[in-house]
């Protein structure tokens, strides 16, 4: 029952971030592509690169080192707009990072995975990017369609279903830190120093990209939100359902607490410095 439930729940959750997306958060940043380029850079490459870096500084076992690669690896989460919006941040920017990753979650996954030279199998990765096409990119693709040429529709569905997407997400987090939880109470003090180091870098230097010619400090905040807000449930339908060992979701669960905290403290930081109020405020997507 739960590998039927699993998979149907994930596509349910990319579908209403589908209502929320359109590709004119794309065109909205193609005049200045540099900002959504750097914060690609960041989600997409260098933190998959610091999960590496960090598996071998805490010489993670392999179980943990392919969850904890797992986690880095998957597409903004599904709160990140909302967030950015909370924060002050980019919000245009924020959706065009969140649309990006989850389109391309279905070949990145299985590519930045392959790459890593952690041990997942040609076949497992291959079936991963097919399954991950079906779960994730055809149920956004559906949820898009009714946003471009009936967006009053879109809202209303988007409306209906926004709190039932909220208790899937956390159903499915729950669900699996109870099947478990004795693999999460016994790797906590030795996975979760390596999870909350991947986060908090990985936030850190999405921060700086403050620094970067023509990227504002709201963009280099939605960017850290971006970069800090993973996608867990599909980390979690990846580990249980894709590679059918659960345990391996372990660390992200961990990034599922972690990352929440980071964000809430990334709001509350923002608010307290006066975050600038010249960005493009958009519909946050969940």
């Amino acid at each position: 029952m739960a590998a039927i439930i699993l998979p149907v729940s994930l596509a349910f959750l990319m579908f209403t971030v589908g209502l929320r997306l359109s590709f004119g958060h794309l065109a909205g940043t193609a005049a200045r592509p540099g900002p959504l380029l750097a914060g690609l850079f960041v989600q997409m490459l260098v933190l998959p690169a610091l999960a590496w870096g960090i598996i071998h500084l805490f010489r993670l076992p392999p179980e943990a080192a392919l969850g904890l690669m797992i986690i880095a690896v998957c597409p903004g989460g599904i709160t990140s707009n909302y967030v950015s919006l909370l924060a002050g941040a980019d919000v245009a920017l924020s959706t065009a990072m969140t649309l990006v990753t989850s389109l391309a979650a279905s070949l990145s996954i299985p590519l930045l995975l392959g790459l890593s030279g952690i041990e997942v199998g040609a076949t497992s990765l291959v079936r991963m990017a097919v399954v991950m096409t079906a779960v994730t990119a055809v149920p956004l693709f559906l949820g898009m369609a009714p946003r471009a040429f009936a967006p009053a529709t879109a809202e209303r569905i988007s409306r209906a279903t926004d709190k039932l997407a909220k208790a899937v997400f956390a159903g499915i987090v729950l669900a699996t830190f109870w099947q478990n939880r004795d693999a999460l109470i016994a790797s906590a003090t030795d996975t979760g120093p390596a999870v909350v180091l991947l986060n908090v870098t990985a936030v850190l230097i999405a921060l700086a990209t403050r620094f970067l010619p023509g990227v504002s400090k709201p963009q280099s905040l939605a960017i850290a939100v971006e970069t800090g807000l993973q996608n867990a449930a599909i980390a979690i339908f990846i580990c249980s359902s894709l590679l059918g060992r659960p345990e391996l979701a372990v660390p992200a669960l961990i990034y599922a607490v972690v990352m929440n905290v980071t964000a809430l403290v990334l709001v509350a930081v923002s608010r307290r410095l006066g975050a600038q109020n010249d960005f493009a405020i958009g519909r946050p997507a969940t």
